[in-house]
């Protein structure tokens, strides 16, 4: 067992974890942003797919998972970047990435921290608010719909929201390929397609969100 110890302290294998962790925690905004495009199918398919999720007998052990990943994730990250202040207090002379590397890369921990504080104002503001009652196909269920229509209501809500899923999009546009960089996938030949591939999944994802985001705005106007 000593060997996993030393393992899950080493600077790889903290990088490691970061980057399997990460690729979970993508794999659930793919989930999530196609999930949020029922919107634009109606309430009753909305409603249902939502319903269908929270009275899944399986919801809370994942919710706990995904809490877990997440958390694996951030003590992970800010155990690394600790060390890595620690390690080199002054920044070198010379910068060893690019200026298109900068953006995301100089500010993952402020990106993850901002990501963070939304996780949290989203849920609360989702999740816990207010729960209409409705009924489709004879199941009485949450009217999620009409709720997410009202929620985007408010400016500073779609600005908090807007401004956030622009710092997820940063956010991804350097974890997609670093994470693949830590797992080994680096190559001259390789990289810049995977850089290429990380701009457009960020793009992708944030953009979807903002999407929906417009939409609900638009239609509970």
């Amino acid at each position: 067992m000593n060997w996993i110890f030393r393992y899950l302290t080493s600077s790889i294998g903290k990088k490691h974890i970061m980057a399997l962790s990460g690729f979970a925690l993508m794999l659930f905004l793919i989930g999530h942003v196609l999930g949020n495009f029922l919107l634009f199918a109606g309430s009753d398919v909305f409603n249902k797919y939502s319903h269908a999720l929270v009275s899944n007998p399986l919801i809370i052990p994942i919710e706990i998972g995904l809490l877990t990943v997440f958390l694996v994730h951030i003590f992970f990250a800010v155990w690394t970047s600790i060390e890595n202040k620690t390690a080199r207090p002054q920044q070198y002379a010379h910068p060893l990435c690019d200026d298109k590397q900068k953006l995301g890369s100089s500010f993952m921990l402020v990106t993850g921290v901002i990501l963070i504080f939304f996780v949290i104002f989203h849920i609360v503001g989702i999740k816990f608010g207010t729960n209409y009652p409705t009924e489709v196909d004879g199941v009485a269920m949450r009217d999620l719909y009409t709720y997410v229509l009202e929620y985007f209501q408010s400016p500073a809500v779609v600005a908090a929201y807007t401004f956030s899923m622009v710092v997820l999009g940063v956010h991804l546009s350097h974890a997609f390929w670093s994470a693949f960089q830590t797992l080994g996938v680096n190559h001259k030949k390789y990289t810049p397609i995977l850089k290429l591939l990380s701009i457009l999944f960020s793009f992708a994802i944030a953009g979807g969100f903002l999407l929906c985001i417009v939409f609900a705005a638009w239609k509970g106007a």
